[in-house]
């Protein structure tokens, strides 16, 4: 989203697409589609959140590596932790697993951003569709 204060019709507050907490706004950062497809696609709909780094600096490093340095991930963490967990919480997606520190499960409002997910064609077993080809 662009950092351009709105100034189209209405304000702001009445726009549900400007909100912080719309989902369409919290899917727009790729660490939060991960985020939400690695817990889909885990065992048992349960992830750890040292797991989930590691995904998401496996997805981000180059396509022909099979490990990443131990920093990246330590990184990864700190930053999912800081700046994209609290926001997939607060809308109710994700959640701490009640019985385990550090285990993401989902959220009641889960199994909505997955549907939202797919009928946009993410998911981690593909690339996203290349809008350019005029589709």
């Amino acid at each position: 989203m662009s950092e351009e204060p709105y100034d189209g019709p209405g304000s702001p507050e009445d726009l549900p697409l400007y909100r912080e907490n719309d989902i369409f706004h919290l899917l727009s950062q790729h660490r939060k589609r991960a985020v939400i497809l690695t817990l889909a696609m885990a065992p048992w709909s349960r992830v750890h959140l040292q797991q989930l780094a590691e995904v998401v600096s496996l997805l981000e490093a180059d396509g022909e590596r099979s490990t990443v340095p131990t920093r990246q991930v330590t990184n990864t963490r700190t930053n999912l932790k800081r700046s994209h967990l609290s926001a997939l919480i607060e809308a109710g997606i994700v959640k701490w697993a009640p019985d385990e520190s550090d285990v993401l499960v989902p959220g009641p409002g889960f199994s909505s951003a997955v549907q939202t997910l797919r009928a946009g064609g993410y998911a981690l077993a593909q690339s996203p569709p290349d809008l350019s080809e005029g589709n």
